[in-house]
């Protein structure tokens, strides 16, 4: 089998994307917590913020069980496989995303809400 010729291919946009990525220094670890070492408030904001909370004894992020259309879920998947993210990274930026677009609206019904627990 004879090798191919790869140096024709175009990758100028992969090292952009590999630059950008590489460009800020990753997070500092979190470290894992001792069974009688309770995390402090600053390792848990920091673990939720990083998404890494998974094993981590009193970190826990908040968890829903979905049920997607069999087109939605493979469109999830792919746009989250395109950016580079997981699946769970992809839908909260989708969701961070709706609530700058709705926020004055979000924050009128919380008030709302928050009137009518009141009294």
């Amino acid at each position: 089998m004879a090798k191919k010729d790869l140096s024709k291919i175009n990758n100028a946009a992969l090292y952009d994307t590999i630059e950008e990525a590489t460009a800020e220094p990753a997070p500092e670890p979190i470290r894992r917590s001792k069974r009688d070492i309770p995390p402090t408030a600053e390792e848990i904001q920091a673990a939720r913020e990083q998404g890494r909370t998974r094993g981590r004894k009193g970190i826990k992020m908040l968890r829903v069980n979905m049920s997607f259309y069999p087109e939605v879920h493979d469109y999830i998947r792919i746009m989250a496989q395109a950016h580079g993210m997981t699946i769970t990274q992809y839908t909260n930026e989708v969701f961070r995303n709706d609530m700058k677009r709705n926020a004055a609206s979000y924050e009128e019904i919380k008030a709302l809400r928050e009137r009518l627990k009141n009294g």
